[in-house]
């Protein structure tokens, strides 16, 4: 079986710079991780299992900080640039 999530892009991020809103389908028992592979931003995983401060990623918005995030059918994710000034 498998589960779909949506995701809410409102990044710059290369791999996704021209896909705003988007459903992906992986397999039933997915993590965070597993999706981040999916869309190709391994890069945004840390060594230790956390997730890289580059970027906000919420899950149905509340904020995410593991790739062990467990995922399930029909979540949201939103990712987010971190906000910088000056």
């Amino acid at each position: 079986m498998s589960i779909k999530v949506v995701v809410r892009n409102s990044t710059n991020l290369e791999e996704l710079k021209l896909e705003k809103n988007f459903e992906v389908e992986l397999p039933e028992g997915s993590d965070m991780g597993d999706l981040l592979n999916e869309l190709g931003l391994e890069r945004l995983k840390e060594g230790d299992g956390s997730l890289s401060s580059f970027l906000m990623i919420f899950k149905n918005k509340k904020s995410v900080r593991s790739v062990n995030e467990d995922l399930e059918d029909g979540d949201e994710i939103k990712l987010m640039p971190l906000a910088s000034g000056g």
